[in-house]
């Protein structure tokens, strides 16, 4: 007979079967308060913009802190096209047999926000009276837009003066083995929009036409030139395209205008404004005419090498045996936006290899090692 599921595992596979496609929270949150409201973690609801923050806290006083995470999640794609359903929150052997939890959000990140809500829980029951504050941060809006998200709580908190001294983000950052790398810090995101104006015309008579889709092929060349080759903590600024558009829909007709839809994720030796002055050097180079619009989704930031990161690196190894490796590459997280606060921010979770895909899915036992790691990482965070 297989052993019973764990607390954090339980609780991972109610999450999944809440269907909390970004921005909606599905009672996620509420669920997840349930575990912590009989041992008196206080509350306060932040409804911003059809997103929902709950904030949960034990405690008071420094040290403060703070396990960040997102109930939402990205659409699940096609169902038929998993090999178990994705809001079922299955557990099933992978190809290496290996017990899985399956289903969207599994790594990304509700295995996490299971991982440190029990985590919390069983820190304050053994500790009730324990130093300082402790708590949890969670958002419906991660996934998408972020509009009244964590972006809008970090206001909240500095105005209450609820700067958190440590804050441990559970998005997942390990590769090839869980326990293998701690986010240190992140690149920054631009997003632009880049409309090329050309002259519209007739296929039949080339020497009438401007044709911005020929121009555009040139501007897309130009902007993959490498900005910087990186640092000794940031890889080099990267340059992608996420869309082009363009087309009348009628196959004589060379449109007059083509749309990229494009994204730099940069490091610290880049700005918004330098990537501009770069945009804009090309279009004059290549003499054309366009306009370009930006949307900064966030700064590069780095944490320090302080308290934060030395006690989780302690906990990894006690529980894994693993010296984990610090790294900055990857995606955006929430953590940019409580870094400015003055907080040590780190990021640590699961393995990453099948976010976002279909068949996401995380180990058993490596979601048991989270939640040991998060409350290891507590002990030596307020006891001490």
């Amino acid at each position: 007979m297989s052993a019973p599921l764990s607390a954090t595992v339980t609780l991972a596979q109610r999450l999944i079967k809440r269907q909390s496609l970004t921005p909606q929270d599905e009672g996620c949150q509420d669920l997840l308060f349930s575990y912590l409201k009989p041992l008196r973690f206080r509350t306060e609801v932040f409804y911003e913009a059809g997103t929902v923050n709950l904030l949960a806290l034990h405690g008071s006083g420094a040290p403060f802190t703070l396990f960040l995470g997102h109930s939402d999640v990205v659409p699940p794609g096609e169902a038929a096209n998993w090999t178990h359903p994705p809001f079922e929150g299955i557990i099933a052997p992978d190809e290496s047999n290996i017990p899985m939890l399956w289903g969207r959000g599994a790594a990304d990140m509700k295995g996490s926000d299971a991982a440190m809500t029990i985590a919390l829980r069983d820190f304050v029951t053994a500790h009730p009276d324990h130093a300082g504050t402790v708590g949890l941060l969670i958002t419906s809006n991660e996934e998408g837009d972020g509009i009244g998200g964590v972006k809008y709580v970090a206001s909240k908190l500095r105005a209450l003066n609820l700067v958190p001294d440590f804050c441990l983000v559970g998005e997942p950052s390990c590769g090839a083995q869980f326990g293998d790398t701690i986010k240190v810090g992140r690149r920054g995101s631009l997003t632009a929009n880049i409309t090329v104006h050309g002259v519209q015309g007739h296929v039949a008579y080339p020497e009438r036409l401007i044709n911005p889709i020929h121009q555009m092929a040139s501007l897309i060349a130009a902007l993959q030139e490498p900005l910087d080759n990186g640092n000794e903590v940031f890889p080099p600024t990267s340059f992608e395209c996420t869309n082009l558009h363009a087309g009348t829909g009628a196959e004589n007709v060379v449109p007059g205008t083509c749309t990229l839809m494009c994204n730099w994720r940069f490091n610290n030796l880049q700005t918004k404004d330098s990537i501009d002055a770069q945009v804009k050097q090309i279009l004059q180079r290549l003499n054309l005419k366009a306009e370009v619009k930006y949307t900064l989704n966030g700064e590069p930031f780095l944490c320090p090498q302080g308290e934060l990161c030395t006690k989780l690196q302690e906990a990894i190894l006690e529980v894994c045996g693993s010296n984990a490796t610090l790294s900055t590459a990857g995606g955006t997280s929430d953590g940019r936006f409580i870094a400015p606060l003055g907080t040590q921010v780190l990021e640590f979770g699961p393995r990453s290899a099948t976010i976002h895909q279909v068949n996401e899915r995380v180990a058993v036992d490596d979601l048991d090692k989270l939640m040991q790691i998060y409350l290891l990482l507590l002990e030596k965070l307020q006891l001490n």
